[in-house]
C-alpha cells in the first residue's frame, strides 16, 4: 500500500510540470487547466504520506519531499490570482463605469430566455456572445432595442460571434487571424465622456482530443491579436473565450507582447468552464486591458444552460492620454513570429 501511495504521489506531482515543457500537444497542456484540482490532490496526498511516514521508508520520504516542492511551485503560480490585492481600494467615482458581459452561449443550447433575462437584469454597456449562430441571432433580436450598435458574425461551426453596445462606435470589423472558420471582432468606440478605446473579442480553438491536437493555432492567434493591440493608438480591452487559463505561459506571453494587464490578478480566479461539475472549473473566459483602463470588478454570473458561466466585468478609462507601447524587442518579435508561423503550419497540416 505504501508503495502504491508513493507512486501515485510521484505521478500527481510530476504532471504539474508538464506544461513547462515546450510541447504543444494537448496531453501536456491539460495539466495547466487543472492546477487547482491537482493542488488539492497533492495536499491530500501530502497529508496521507506524512501520516504513513516511516524514517526507514525512502519511498514515502521522497514522496513527501517531492509533494512539498510541487505544492510550493503550484502556489507560486496560483497565488497572484487570489483576491488579495486592492481589497481596500475604493472605486474612483470621477470616472464612468463601463459594464461588459461576455458569454459563450453553447451553440446547441436553446435556453435563449435565460440569457435574455440575464441581459435584462444586468443591463451591460457591452455584450459579447460566442458560439452564436443564426438561431441565437434571431433570439437575441429581443435585446437589440437596448443597444445602439451591433456587429454580427453568425456561424454554424461553434465559432459565431456577436457584439452589442450602447456606446458610440467609430468603426467595427471582423478579423480571421488564422482560419477563415474562426472570426474575431475589433470595435473602435467612445465612452460617455468621449474617451476612445478599442474592444477586441476573440475565440481561438482549444487543444483537446476533440478539437485541435496541439495549441499551435490558438497561440498563433494570441500573437496575431497581441501584435495588433500593440500597434493601436487607443486604450484596448481584449476578452472572450480564450480556451486558455490565465496563468499559462501563453497567456503571460500574450499580455507581454500586447502590453496588456490580466484583470484576474488580485481579483480572484473565477472559473467559467465547465459549469458542471463545479469542482473542475477553471478560468478560460479572460479579460486583458491597457494600463489606461482600470478594472473595478470581475465575476461570473448565473448558469444560462451553457457549458460556460457568463463572465461580467466593470471598468473605467482612467487616463485621458494614451501611452503607446514601445516596439517589441527583436527577440520577442522573433518569438511571436515563430509562434504565428507554427500556427499556420498546423492549419495547413489539418487541411
Amino acid at each position: 500500500m505504501t508503495i502504491t501511495i508513493a507512486i501515485l504521489s510521484y505521478i500527481f506531482s510530476l504532471v504539474s510540470y508538464l506544461p513547462a515543457f515546450p510541447v504543444s500537444h494537448w496531453t501536456f497542456r491539460i495539466c495547466d487547466y487543472l492546477r487547482i484540482q491537482l493542488l488539492v490532490i497533492q495536499i491530500i496526498f501530502l497529508g496521507v504520506n506524512v501520516y504513513m511516514f516511516d524514517s526507514q521508508n525512502y519511498y514515502i520520504l521522497t514522496a513527501i519531499i517531492l509533494l512539498g516542492i510541487t505544492i510550493i511551485y503550484q502556489a507560486i503560480i496560483i497565488i497572484p490570482y487570489l483576491p488579495t490585492h486592492n481589497i481596500f481600494k475604493k472605486k474612483d467615482a470621477s470616472h464612468d463605469t463601463i459594464s461588459i458581459l461576455s458569454v459563450n452561449v453553447l451553440q446547441s443550447n436553446s435556453s435563449y430566455e435565460r440569457l435574455i433575462s440575464l441581459i435584462n437584469e444586468v443591463q451591460p454597456d457591452i455584450l459579447l456572445t460566442l458560439e452564436t449562430n443564426k438561431a441565437w441571432e434571431k433570439a437575441l433580436e429581443a435585446i437589440e432595442p437596448q443597444f445602439s450598435f451591433s456587429h454580427k458574425v453568425p456561424k454554424e461551426n461553434r465559432y459565431g460571434i456577436h457584439f452589442y453596445t450602447k456606446f458610440k462606435v467609430e468603426s467595427a470589423q471582423t478579423h480571421y487571424f488564422i482560419s477563415e472558420e474562426r472570426p474575431a471582432v475589433e470595435v473602435h468606440l467612445y465612452d460617455t465622456k468621449g474617451n476612445d478605446f478599442v474592444f477586441l473579442g476573440i475565440h481561438p480553438p482549444p487543444p483537446s482530443p476533440t478539437e485541435k491536437p496541439t495549441s499551435k493555432q490558438k497561440e498563433a492567434e494570441f500573437m496575431k491579436v497581441a501584435k495588433l493591440v500593440r500597434s493601436l493608438k487607443s486604450p484596448s480591452i481584449v476578452t472572450g473565450d480564450f480556451n486558455n487559463v490565465c496563468w499559462s505561459k501563453s497567456a503571460k506571453l500574450f499580455a507581454k507582447v500586447a502590453d496588456l494587464e490580466d484583470s484576474r490578478i488580485g481579483k480572484g480566479i473565477h472559473g467559467t468552464f465547465p459549469v458542471r461539475p463545479f469542482f473542475i472549473r477553471f478560468p478560460i473566459d479572460l479579460l486583458f486591458t491597457s494600463k489606461e483602463i482600470k478594472v473595478h470588478k470581475i465575476t461570473t454570473l448565473s448558469d444560462i444552460g451553457s457549458d460556460h458561466l457568463p463572465f461580467y466585468a466593470e471598468f473605467s478609462i482612467v487616463k485621458s492620454s494614451f501611452a503607446k507601447a514601445e516596439k517589441l524587442t527583436p527577440e520577442l518579435d522573433e518569438k511571436a513570429g515563430k509562434i504565428i508561423d507554427s500556427g499556420f503550419e498546423a492549419l495547413e497540416e489539418e487541411e
